[in-house]
């Protein structure tokens, strides 16, 4: 009999703020395509794993992005999935695609950023941060 894992999360932590969106992305294009943790501390951590969490985050901030902007980054996530597994062996250019609509997505929250700050919309702690 198998003992559980002790680091399995079954309600795994979901970004809540457009900073916290940029870090998982940046995590993200590190560890793509396979978003496999190399050493085992985070044996749960998978593909399937970090675009759940990265499209949790997006719908956690979808009235800060805009239905526009939130449909968008929903798309570019679904594509971005299926490139990388498309190419788990990051041998055939797919992983390359993926991590460019990665940046792409970073771009967009970006944006996003610059625009609350310049038009001076508070966090949800009451500063002007951008998220």
């Amino acid at each position: 009999m198998s003992r559980p894992n002790p680091y399995f999360n079954p309600k795994p932590y979901i970004p809540a703020t457009l900073s916290e969106i940029n870090d998982l992305l940046g995590s993200m294009i590190l560890y793509a395509p396979t978003f496999v943790d190399p050493l085992g501390d985070f044996p749960n951590r998978n593909i399937d794993s970090e675009f759940h969490t990265l499209t949790g985050g997006f719908e956690v901030v979808r009235k800060k992005l805009g239905e526009e902007r939130y449909a968008s980054l929903m798309d570019l996530a679904v594509l971005a999935k299926a490139l990388f597994a498309a190419d788990q062996d990051d041998t055939n250019g797919k992983t390359d695609e993926g991590r460019a609509l990665l940046f792409e997505m970073e771009d967009v929250l970006k944006d996003v950023r610059n625009r609350r700050v310049r038009e001076e919309l508070p966090d949800d702690e009451g500063e002007v941060s951008g998220d």
